[in-house]
């Protein structure tokens, strides 16, 4: 808030607070929400799902009663409602710092790494509250909690929180591959049904009111080059037309295009490559972290916030790499954050963003146990005359 309300302002020399319109369009459809018209969320150019709507319509509600000015349609220099806004997105976004946390002690991460995890963490999440979409920060600790429910096979607590990430940003599906096939084939239909449930019930009333648009949102979703930040798989995205955004031409981030298919596609042999491998929870959190790195290597326009979500989970490797390649993700880390925030409409900082990434997945892969040498109770001789294993004694008759 102290860099929305003074340092941006005097950096920049604006007149006003510094605050993106991304988090004032979210806002308004959580006003539609609170007079009854939610059902028309999805003609309002909005391509998500809907969690975050209902998580800010009691803001709506305490600002409109308080009377508050809000930046929407035409912007305001300084709206009253950005003083309970802004903390409260703040709030929201925190919420995957504990995420990270808890995930970093079952690790074992001592005091000193989880600091230091913790100060990578709000670096890459200040990208997040920039632009106004503490939905991705709230769907990575929902998916993060769900992580440690599989490593622990709390299998039904899995599925309500991964299902809590889905209703909040459905990227998180692309990690669904490598958190299910653990699990084993006779759960799948309640893992599939509880990580369902959240969503198809915020779904229920836009699809039964307003069928078209709905689907149309959800599957194409609109996204606007000249306006984010180009990669070569435009080229083969479907043309939408002119979109609400100031007469911008938009084009489908699925529709007809490969990219998403692929991108499911990968997501599916990652998780059957390192099906037994990602038992493990530290493997499992790399795993993770490569299945959303997917959103940014096939997507047809990029953001710059696209790249927090594979950003903040690979950070938790650093729980237990060495020196070198702590700082070798760090760098990396920094550099495609940097990369992604880089004012250029050119393809070739697609390459940039995509290899940063794919070199701070590696740097923060988390090593290989070795197996110990000595001999463990079970293989030891039955000469020595009588092992303990688990409670009961192992004697020389037990051979």
């Amino acid at each position: 808030m102290g860099m929305s309300l003074w340092v941006l302002p005097e950096l920049h020399h604006l007149r006003g607070w510094s605050y993106t319109m991304d988090i004032w369009d979210n806002f308004q459809l959580a006003h539609l929400a609170d007079i009854g018209a939610y059902p028309a969320i999805y003609g309002q150019a909005f391509v998500e799902t809907p969690g975050i709507v209902f998580v800010l319509a009691p803001v709506w509600w305490i600002t409109h009663v308080a009377g508050t000015s809000v930046s929407y349609v035409f912007p305001l220099w300084h709206p009253t409602a950005w003083l309970v806004l802004g903390p409260y997105e703040v709030l929201l976004s925190a919420s995957v710092l504990f995420a990270v946390d808890a995930v970093a002690v079952r690790l074992g991460a001592s005091t000193a790494r989880r600091l230091l995890i913790c100060a990578g963490e709000v670096y890459a999440l200040y990208n997040v509250l920039l632009w106004g979409h503490p939905e991705d920060a709230v769907a990575v600790a929902c998916l993060l909690y769900a992580c440690l429910a599989a490593s622990e096979k709390r299998w039904s607590r899995f599925g309500w929180l991964f299902g809590a990430a889905v209703a909040f940003e459905p990227v998180v599906l692309l990690a669904l591959p490598a958190l299910l096939f653990p699990a084993g084939w006779r759960r799948l239909p309640g893992l599939l049904a509880r990580a369902a449930a959240p969503t198809a019930v915020l779904l229920v009333l836009p699809l039964t009111m307003n069928w078209s648009v709905t689907v149309h949102g959800l599957v194409s979703q609109a996204t606007y080059p000249s306006l984010n930040r180009p990669t070569p798989w435009l080229h083969f995205a479907p043309s939408l037309g002119h979109g609400g955004y100031i007469g911008a031409t938009a084009v489908a981030a699925t529709g007809d295009g490969p990219s998403r298919f692929l991108a499911i596609l990968f997501s599916l042999i990652v998780g059957i490559l390192f099906r037994r491998a990602a038992r493990e929870l530290g493997v499992l959190i790399a795993v993770v972290a490569l299945s959303l790195s997917l959103w940014c290597a096939f997507e047809t326009v990029i953001a710059p916030y696209y790249v927090w979500p594979t950003i903040a989970v690979a950070l938790i490797g650093l729980s237990a790499t060495s020196r070198l390649r702590t700082a070798a993700s760090v760098v990396f880390a920094i550099l495609a954050d940097l990369a992604s925030n880089a004012d250029l409409h050119a393809e070739w900082v697609w390459w940039v963003i995509v290899s940063a990434l794919a070199a701070l997945l590696a740097a923060s892969w988390p090593q290989a146990r070795a197996r110990s040498s000595e001999p463990t109770a079970v293989d030891a001789p039955c000469s020595v005359g009588m092992v303990v294993v688990g409670t009961r004694p192992l004697t020389n008759n037990d051979c």
